[in-house]
Protein backbone atom coordinates (compact mmCIF):
# COMPACT_ATOMS: atom_id res chain seq x y z
CA UNK A 1 0.00 0.00 0.00
CA UNK A 2 1.35 3.29 -1.36
CA UNK A 3 2.17 5.92 1.56
CA UNK A 4 -0.71 8.10 0.57
CA UNK A 5 -3.14 5.44 0.80
CA UNK A 6 -1.83 4.77 4.47
CA UNK A 7 -2.45 8.58 5.58
CA UNK A 8 -5.90 8.69 3.64
CA UNK A 9 -7.04 5.28 5.40
CA UNK A 10 -5.50 6.29 9.14
CA UNK A 11 -7.62 9.54 8.79
CA UNK A 12 -10.91 7.44 7.93
CA UNK A 13 -10.43 4.96 11.12
CA UNK A 14 -9.65 8.40 13.49
CA UNK A 15 -12.75 9.95 11.88
CA UNK A 16 -15.02 6.78 12.61
CA UNK A 17 -13.81 6.29 15.54
CA UNK A 18 -14.49 10.07 16.78
CA UNK A 19 -18.03 10.54 18.60
CA UNK A 20 -20.20 12.77 16.72
CA UNK A 21 -21.28 15.89 18.83
CA UNK A 22 -24.96 16.60 19.29
CA UNK A 23 -26.57 19.45 17.71
CA UNK A 24 -27.55 21.50 20.89
CA UNK A 25 -31.10 22.47 20.77
CA UNK A 26 -32.38 26.17 21.56
CA UNK A 27 -34.99 27.56 23.65
CA UNK A 28 -36.36 30.81 23.31
CA UNK A 29 -39.16 32.86 25.14
CA UNK A 30 -42.13 34.26 22.55
CA UNK A 31 -42.15 37.32 22.34
CA UNK A 32 -38.37 37.95 23.37
CA UNK A 33 -38.96 41.56 24.18
CA UNK A 34 -42.05 44.55 24.52
CA UNK A 35 -43.40 47.67 26.42
CA UNK A 36 -46.00 46.34 28.56
CA UNK A 37 -48.47 48.68 30.86
CA UNK A 38 -48.99 48.60 34.17
CA UNK A 39 -51.82 46.34 35.37
CA UNK A 40 -52.06 44.67 31.93
CA UNK A 41 -51.68 40.92 31.51
CA UNK A 42 -50.07 38.97 28.42
CA UNK A 43 -49.08 35.51 27.20
CA UNK A 44 -44.99 34.08 27.24
CA UNK A 45 -44.85 31.07 25.33
CA UNK A 46 -41.53 28.85 25.63
CA UNK A 47 -40.70 27.55 22.36
CA UNK A 48 -38.33 24.30 21.53
CA UNK A 49 -35.98 23.77 18.60
CA UNK A 50 -34.58 20.71 18.83
CA UNK A 51 -32.08 21.55 15.96
CA UNK A 52 -33.46 18.24 14.20
CA UNK A 53 -32.41 15.35 16.85
CA UNK A 54 -35.14 13.91 18.83
CA UNK A 55 -35.59 14.81 22.37
CA UNK A 56 -38.15 12.98 25.20
CA UNK A 57 -37.79 15.25 28.00
CA UNK A 58 -37.66 19.24 28.98
CA UNK A 59 -37.11 20.40 32.62
CA UNK A 60 -37.73 24.07 32.63
CA UNK A 61 -36.55 26.19 35.39
CA UNK A 62 -38.10 30.18 34.38
CA UNK A 63 -36.79 33.48 36.68
CA UNK A 64 -38.83 36.63 36.61
CA UNK A 65 -38.99 39.80 38.55
CA UNK A 66 -41.72 39.02 41.02
CA UNK A 67 -41.38 42.92 41.87
CA UNK A 68 -42.60 43.87 38.38
CA UNK A 69 -44.48 40.57 37.26
CA UNK A 70 -46.91 38.10 39.03
CA UNK A 71 -48.09 35.02 36.81
CA UNK A 72 -52.16 34.76 36.37
CA UNK A 73 -51.95 31.00 35.06
CA UNK A 74 -50.15 28.72 33.53
CA UNK A 75 -51.64 27.30 30.73
CA UNK A 76 -51.02 23.74 28.76
CA UNK A 77 -53.37 24.64 25.89
CA UNK A 78 -51.20 24.04 22.60
CA UNK A 79 -47.93 21.96 23.98
CA UNK A 80 -45.78 19.85 22.48
CA UNK A 81 -45.78 17.76 26.29
CA UNK A 82 -47.62 14.40 26.42
CA UNK A 83 -46.73 13.36 29.92
CA UNK A 84 -46.00 15.74 33.44
CA UNK A 85 -43.94 13.94 35.56
CA UNK A 86 -43.66 17.50 37.41
CA UNK A 87 -46.57 19.48 36.68
CA UNK A 88 -46.20 23.31 36.48
CA UNK A 89 -45.46 25.10 39.61
CA UNK A 90 -44.80 28.83 40.66
CA UNK A 91 -43.97 31.16 42.85
CA UNK A 92 -44.81 34.64 42.40
CA UNK A 93 -42.61 35.65 45.94
CA UNK A 94 -39.43 34.14 44.48
CA UNK A 95 -40.11 34.49 40.69
CA UNK A 96 -39.80 31.30 39.82
CA UNK A 97 -41.84 28.63 37.95
CA UNK A 98 -40.40 24.65 37.11
CA UNK A 99 -41.85 21.81 35.60
CA UNK A 100 -40.74 18.79 34.22
CA UNK A 101 -42.18 17.72 30.73
CA UNK A 102 -41.95 14.16 28.41
CA UNK A 103 -42.69 12.71 24.84
CA UNK A 104 -43.16 9.12 24.94
CA UNK A 105 -40.20 7.42 22.55
CA UNK A 106 -39.64 8.06 19.48
CA UNK A 107 -39.81 11.49 21.18
CA UNK A 108 -40.29 14.83 18.98
CA UNK A 109 -38.26 16.66 16.65
CA UNK A 110 -39.13 20.48 15.84
CA UNK A 111 -37.86 23.90 15.71
CA UNK A 112 -40.94 25.76 17.05
CA UNK A 113 -42.85 23.70 19.70
CA UNK A 114 -44.31 25.04 21.95
CA UNK A 115 -43.60 24.03 25.34
CA UNK A 116 -45.94 25.87 27.82
CA UNK A 117 -47.54 29.69 27.35
CA UNK A 118 -47.38 31.31 30.54
CA UNK A 119 -49.84 34.76 31.49
CA UNK A 120 -48.27 37.46 33.63
CA UNK A 121 -50.11 40.40 35.23
CA UNK A 122 -47.37 43.52 35.07
CA UNK A 123 -47.40 45.02 38.31
CA UNK A 124 -44.92 48.11 39.06
CA UNK A 125 -43.17 50.00 36.03
CA UNK A 126 -39.54 49.28 35.32
CA UNK A 127 -37.32 47.34 33.21
CA UNK A 128 -37.87 42.79 33.78
CA UNK A 129 -35.86 40.19 32.47
CA UNK A 130 -37.19 37.06 32.49
CA UNK A 131 -34.42 34.39 31.82
CA UNK A 132 -33.87 30.33 32.08
CA UNK A 133 -32.45 29.14 35.22
CA UNK A 134 -29.85 26.42 35.70
CA UNK A 135 -32.35 23.84 36.19
CA UNK A 136 -33.24 23.55 32.90
CA UNK A 137 -31.92 20.88 30.24
CA UNK A 138 -32.81 19.21 27.26
CA UNK A 139 -32.83 15.29 27.08
CA UNK A 140 -32.04 13.22 23.92
CA UNK A 141 -34.23 10.32 22.78
CA UNK A 142 -30.85 8.49 22.33
CA UNK A 143 -31.27 6.09 26.02
CA UNK A 144 -28.91 7.65 27.70
CA UNK A 145 -30.21 10.77 28.87
CA UNK A 146 -27.97 13.11 26.99
CA UNK A 147 -28.72 16.84 27.72
CA UNK A 148 -28.56 18.57 24.30
CA UNK A 149 -29.38 22.18 25.58
CA UNK A 150 -27.28 24.95 24.19
CA UNK A 151 -28.85 28.09 23.93
CA UNK A 152 -31.46 29.64 26.03
CA UNK A 153 -31.86 32.94 25.02
CA UNK A 154 -34.01 35.47 27.78
CA UNK A 155 -36.70 38.32 27.01
CA UNK A 156 -36.42 41.71 27.64
CA UNK A 157 -39.30 43.88 28.43
CA UNK A 158 -40.32 47.60 29.25
CA UNK A 159 -43.02 48.06 32.24
CA UNK A 160 -44.71 51.83 31.89
CA UNK A 161 -47.55 53.16 33.54
CA UNK A 162 -50.91 54.00 31.87
CA UNK A 163 -51.04 57.21 29.69
CA UNK A 164 -53.66 59.19 32.21
CA UNK A 165 -57.30 59.44 30.70
CA UNK A 166 -58.01 61.87 33.58
CA UNK A 167 -56.05 64.74 35.49
CA UNK A 168 -52.48 64.41 35.01
CA UNK A 169 -51.13 63.67 39.18
CA UNK A 170 -47.79 64.75 40.86
CA UNK A 171 -46.54 64.04 43.65
CA UNK A 172 -44.12 66.88 45.64
CA UNK A 173 -43.35 63.82 48.29
CA UNK A 174 -42.97 61.15 45.63
CA UNK A 175 -42.27 62.61 42.50
CA UNK A 176 -40.71 59.33 40.97
CA UNK A 177 -42.94 56.48 40.11
CA UNK A 178 -40.32 54.12 39.95
CA UNK A 179 -38.22 54.88 42.69
CA UNK A 180 -38.85 53.44 46.43
CA UNK A 181 -39.29 55.70 49.31
CA UNK A 182 -39.15 55.64 52.90
CA UNK A 183 -41.72 58.52 53.61
CA UNK A 184 -45.05 56.89 54.34
CA UNK A 185 -47.17 60.13 54.23
CA UNK A 186 -47.55 60.87 50.42
CA UNK A 187 -49.61 64.06 49.21
CA UNK A 188 -51.00 63.87 45.52
CA UNK A 189 -52.05 67.41 43.69
CA UNK A 190 -53.49 67.19 39.98
CA UNK A 191 -54.27 70.47 37.64
CA UNK A 192 -57.84 71.33 38.04
CA UNK A 193 -59.60 71.77 35.36
CA UNK A 194 -62.28 74.93 34.13
CA UNK A 195 -65.44 73.53 35.01
CA UNK A 196 -64.70 70.67 37.65
CA UNK A 197 -67.14 70.46 40.63
CA UNK A 198 -65.64 67.95 42.56
CA UNK A 199 -62.96 64.73 42.78
CA UNK A 200 -63.38 60.84 43.42
CA UNK A 201 -60.39 59.17 44.55
CA UNK A 202 -59.12 55.82 46.06
CA UNK A 203 -55.80 54.62 47.33
CA UNK A 204 -55.14 51.17 46.93
CA UNK A 205 -53.04 47.97 45.58
CA UNK A 206 -54.55 47.47 42.38
CA UNK A 207 -52.92 48.78 39.90
CA UNK A 208 -56.27 48.90 38.08
CA UNK A 209 -58.31 50.49 40.33
CA UNK A 210 -61.49 52.60 39.81
CA UNK A 211 -62.95 55.03 42.44
CA UNK A 212 -66.74 55.55 42.57
CA UNK A 213 -68.68 58.42 41.86
CA UNK A 214 -69.34 59.72 45.36
CA UNK A 215 -67.33 62.70 45.29
CA UNK A 216 -64.40 63.12 48.17
CA UNK A 217 -63.22 66.33 48.01
CA UNK A 218 -63.43 69.57 45.57
CA UNK A 219 -59.97 70.76 46.14
CA UNK A 220 -57.14 69.45 43.46
CA UNK A 221 -54.91 67.62 46.31
CA UNK A 222 -54.86 64.97 48.37
CA UNK A 223 -52.90 63.06 51.31
CA UNK A 224 -52.60 59.79 52.78
CA UNK A 225 -50.40 59.30 55.94
CA UNK A 226 -48.59 56.32 58.40
CA UNK A 227 -49.28 54.00 54.99
CA UNK A 228 -47.81 50.15 55.59
CA UNK A 229 -44.70 49.07 53.34
CA UNK A 230 -45.55 47.91 49.12
CA UNK A 231 -46.92 49.00 46.01
CA UNK A 232 -49.72 51.73 46.55
CA UNK A 233 -51.71 53.18 43.85
CA UNK A 234 -53.80 56.30 44.11
CA UNK A 235 -56.23 56.63 41.52
CA UNK A 236 -58.24 59.72 39.98
CA UNK A 237 -61.46 60.79 38.80
CA UNK A 238 -62.58 64.22 38.06
CA UNK A 239 -66.51 65.56 37.70
CA UNK A 240 -67.41 68.30 35.54
CA UNK A 241 -71.19 69.96 34.57
CA UNK A 242 -72.17 66.48 36.54
CA UNK A 243 -70.10 64.12 34.13
CA UNK A 244 -67.70 61.90 35.68
CA UNK A 245 -64.21 61.64 33.16
CA UNK A 246 -61.82 59.03 32.96
CA UNK A 247 -59.68 57.42 36.01
CA UNK A 248 -56.27 58.36 36.45
CA UNK A 249 -53.05 56.61 37.75
CA UNK A 250 -50.23 57.11 40.05
CA UNK A 251 -47.50 54.51 41.62
CA UNK A 252 -45.91 55.14 45.45
CA UNK A 253 -43.30 52.82 46.05
CA UNK A 254 -43.34 52.59 50.23
CA UNK A 255 -40.10 50.70 51.87
CA UNK A 256 -40.52 51.33 55.55
CA UNK A 257 -38.49 48.40 56.67
CA UNK A 258 -34.14 47.73 56.80
CA UNK A 259 -32.34 45.06 55.45
CA UNK A 260 -32.34 42.07 56.92
CA UNK A 261 -29.94 41.64 59.89
CA UNK A 262 -26.42 40.63 59.27
CA UNK A 263 -22.84 40.11 61.09
CA UNK A 264 -19.79 41.09 59.90
CA UNK A 265 -17.01 38.60 60.04
CA UNK A 266 -13.19 39.66 60.60
CA UNK A 267 -10.75 37.40 58.93
CA UNK A 268 -8.24 35.37 61.51
CA UNK A 269 -9.12 36.93 64.52
CA UNK A 270 -10.73 40.40 66.13
CA UNK A 271 -6.89 40.40 68.27
CA UNK A 272 -4.21 40.36 65.40
CA UNK A 273 -1.25 41.56 64.14
CA UNK A 274 -2.10 41.44 60.43
CA UNK A 275 -2.56 44.49 59.89
CA UNK A 276 -4.51 44.09 56.32
CA UNK A 277 -7.50 42.44 57.71
CA UNK A 278 -10.42 40.77 55.68
CA UNK A 279 -13.70 41.91 56.30
CA UNK A 280 -16.76 39.93 54.91
CA UNK A 281 -20.64 40.63 54.77
CA UNK A 282 -23.80 39.58 53.64
CA UNK A 283 -27.30 40.63 53.28
CA UNK A 284 -30.97 41.11 51.56
CA UNK A 285 -33.69 43.21 51.63
CA UNK A 286 -37.45 42.20 50.81
CA UNK A 287 -38.95 45.53 49.21
CA UNK A 288 -36.80 47.43 47.21
CA UNK A 289 -33.71 45.45 47.35
CA UNK A 290 -29.94 46.07 48.40
CA UNK A 291 -28.48 49.33 47.56
CA UNK A 292 -24.89 49.77 48.74
CA UNK A 293 -22.68 49.13 51.89
CA UNK A 294 -21.11 51.58 53.69
CA UNK A 295 -18.31 51.60 55.94
CA UNK A 296 -16.91 53.16 59.18
CA UNK A 297 -13.22 52.28 60.74
CA UNK A 298 -13.37 54.17 64.16
CA UNK A 299 -10.30 53.84 66.42
CA UNK A 300 -11.63 54.07 69.91
CA UNK A 301 -7.63 55.59 70.63
CA UNK A 302 -8.99 58.55 69.54
CA UNK A 303 -10.52 61.57 71.50
CA UNK A 304 -13.70 63.43 70.44
CA UNK A 305 -17.07 62.32 68.18
CA UNK A 306 -16.34 58.95 66.47
CA UNK A 307 -19.73 59.89 64.50
CA UNK A 308 -17.31 62.15 62.63
CA UNK A 309 -15.26 58.99 61.10
CA UNK A 310 -16.10 59.43 57.23
CA UNK A 311 -18.50 56.30 56.05
CA UNK A 312 -16.89 54.77 52.69
CA UNK A 313 -18.80 52.31 50.11
CA UNK A 314 -17.55 48.93 50.00
CA UNK A 315 -18.40 45.25 48.96
CA UNK A 316 -17.92 42.25 50.40
CA UNK A 317 -14.92 40.80 50.98
CA UNK A 318 -13.28 44.00 51.68
CA UNK A 319 -9.63 44.28 52.56
CA UNK A 320 -8.22 47.23 54.56
CA UNK A 321 -4.99 48.08 54.47
CA UNK A 322 -1.80 49.02 56.58
CA UNK A 323 -4.14 49.86 59.56
CA UNK A 324 -1.81 51.24 62.47
CA UNK A 325 -1.77 49.26 65.32
CA UNK A 326 -4.39 49.95 67.80
CA UNK A 327 -7.95 49.36 68.74
CA UNK A 328 -10.99 50.03 66.15
CA UNK A 329 -15.11 50.02 66.36
CA UNK A 330 -15.70 48.49 62.38
CA UNK A 331 -18.93 49.39 61.35
CA UNK A 332 -20.92 48.10 57.88
CA UNK A 333 -23.65 49.58 57.02
CA UNK A 334 -26.20 48.19 54.77
CA UNK A 335 -28.69 50.70 52.40
CA UNK A 336 -31.82 49.89 50.46
CA UNK A 337 -32.79 51.39 47.41
CA UNK A 338 -35.56 53.71 49.58
CA UNK A 339 -32.18 54.62 51.95
CA UNK A 340 -32.82 52.32 54.70
CA UNK A 341 -30.11 50.63 56.75
CA UNK A 342 -28.99 48.16 59.01
CA UNK A 343 -25.59 48.24 61.36
CA UNK A 344 -23.37 45.39 61.78
CA UNK A 345 -19.87 46.31 64.16
CA UNK A 346 -16.86 44.07 65.04
CA UNK A 347 -14.13 45.58 67.40
CA UNK A 348 -10.53 45.14 66.02
CA UNK A 349 -7.54 45.06 67.80
CA UNK A 350 -3.97 45.21 65.90
CA UNK A 351 -1.12 44.60 67.64
CA UNK A 352 2.12 46.68 66.79
CA UNK A 353 5.91 45.67 66.86
CA UNK A 354 5.98 47.91 70.76
CA UNK A 355 3.17 45.80 72.16
CA UNK A 356 3.40 42.36 70.45
CA UNK A 357 5.20 41.48 73.77
CA UNK A 358 4.45 43.91 76.91
CA UNK A 359 1.42 45.20 77.00
CA UNK A 360 -1.74 46.90 79.45
CA UNK A 361 -2.74 43.51 80.04
CA UNK A 362 0.65 41.56 80.60
CA UNK A 363 2.66 39.76 78.44
CA UNK A 364 1.18 39.16 74.75
CA UNK A 365 2.67 36.60 72.63
CA UNK A 366 1.36 37.55 69.14
CA UNK A 367 -2.14 38.01 70.49
CA UNK A 368 -2.01 34.07 70.89
CA UNK A 369 -1.52 33.75 74.65
CA UNK A 370 -1.79 36.86 77.37
CA UNK A 371 0.31 36.36 80.57
CA UNK A 372 -1.63 39.13 82.86
CA UNK A 373 1.04 41.08 84.83
CA UNK A 374 -0.35 39.88 88.04
CA UNK A 375 1.22 36.22 87.35
CA UNK A 376 4.45 37.93 86.58
CA UNK A 377 4.38 39.58 90.02
CA UNK A 378 3.68 36.59 91.61
CA UNK A 379 5.99 34.37 89.76
CA UNK A 380 9.02 37.03 90.47
CA UNK A 381 8.08 37.27 94.31
CA UNK A 382 8.50 33.55 93.75
CA UNK A 383 11.17 33.33 92.07
CA UNK A 384 13.09 36.30 94.24
CA UNK A 385 12.25 33.96 97.60
CA UNK A 386 13.31 30.75 96.21
CA UNK A 387 16.79 32.68 95.40
CA UNK A 388 17.14 33.83 98.83
CA UNK A 389 16.71 30.34 100.20
CA UNK A 390 18.50 28.55 97.98
CA UNK A 391 21.54 31.58 98.92
CA UNK A 392 20.97 30.98 102.55
CA UNK A 393 20.98 27.35 102.43
CA UNK A 394 24.07 27.76 100.18
CA UNK A 395 25.76 30.37 102.83
CA UNK A 396 25.46 27.99 105.78
CA UNK A 397 26.82 25.06 103.99
CA UNK A 398 29.95 26.43 103.03
CA UNK A 399 29.94 29.14 105.89
CA UNK A 400 33.19 27.04 107.83
CA UNK A 401 35.19 27.35 104.85
CA UNK A 402 34.92 31.25 105.25
CA UNK A 403 35.39 31.24 108.71
CA UNK A 404 39.36 32.60 110.14
CA UNK A 405 41.49 29.55 110.93
CA UNK A 406 43.00 29.75 114.16
CA UNK A 407 46.63 31.00 114.87
CA UNK A 408 49.36 28.06 115.73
Amino acid sequence: MKRWQKIICVGLILVAATPVRAAEAGLFLQPASGTLLVGSTFDLSIILDTKGVPINTVEIELLFPPDKLQVAAPSVGQSIIQLWPAPPIFSNREGRIYFIGGIPSPGITTSQGVVLTLSFRVVAPGEGTIRFGDATSILANDGQGTDILGTKDAAFFKFSVPPSQGPEIFSPTHPDQEKWYRDPNPVFVWEKSKFADGYSYTLDGDPAGFPDTAVDGTEATASFENLKSGLWYFHLRERAGGVWGGVSHYLVKIDREPPADFSLDVSLRTQTSNRNPIFRFFTTDNLSGLDHYGMKLISLAQRGDNEEALLFEVTSPYQALNLAPGRYQVLVRAFDRAGNFRDASATLTIIGLANMIAGPEGINFFGLVVIPWRWLLLVGFLLLGATAVIGWRVWRIHQHHLAPSPKP
